[in-house]
């Protein structure tokens, strides 16, 4: 009785094993949850606010991916892949709230220094010649203004403040031409 009961216990096992091998599922919750992170971070462009965390969330996602494919426990390596996607969120956040404030103080500074331009232009104790140098100059800063504003709203934070510096450019070099001065290049 012993033999037959050894040989029936060892069998299930086998059995069991076997099951198990071939019945491999994706762990669809953790999956998902990982993209719903990457997704996030996606938005809050990450990748350019966050890079170096940004980095290690798509090597925790592609190890995830690998052992998917290979038919390996993925499970762990979704929640680490999940989690440094999270990461990167917070540190895109902070960083991209920075750069708002930045940005921000870069328009006021702007339009203060714009309207001052036009004041003078509007006075009319300037020459023409001068005049007609700066009033494109002008019309540019205002266009430049709009598109600096959509950035703005688009979260695109990185090409605002690049787009800022140069409204900032335009705005001392119509500054320099109305003291007389050659504008920088």
């Amino acid at each position: 009785m012993k033999n037959p009961s050894r040989f029936f216990v060892g069998c299930s096992l086998l059995v069991l094993l076997f099951i198990y091998g071939c019945g491999y599922t994706v762990p669809e919750a953790e999956l998902q949850a990982a993209q719903q992170a990457m997704e996030q971070a996606k938005k809050l462009h990450a990748e350019d606010l966050a890079p170096s965390e940004w980095k290690d969330a798509i090597v925790a996602w592609e190890q995830a991916q690998a052992a998917v494919s290979e038919k390996k426990p993925a499970k762990s390596l979704f929640i680490k892949a999940r989690s440094r996607f999270e990461k990167a969120v917070k540190i895109a956040n902070a960083n991209a709230e920075s750069l708002r404030k930045e940005v921000t103080e870069m328009q006021t500074t702007i339009g203060e220094r714009s309207a001052k331009v036009k004041a003078a232009l509007d006075k009319g104790n300037i020459s023409p010649r001068i005049k007609n140098q700066v009033s494109p100059i002008i019309r540019e800063v205002d266009q430049s203004s709009a598109n600096l504003d959509d950035l703005i709203k688009q979260g695109d934070l990185l090409k605002a403040r690049t787009l800022a510096r140069e409204i900032q450019k335009k705005v001392f070099n119509a500054e320099l031409i109305l003291a007389g001065k050659k504008p920088a290049s």
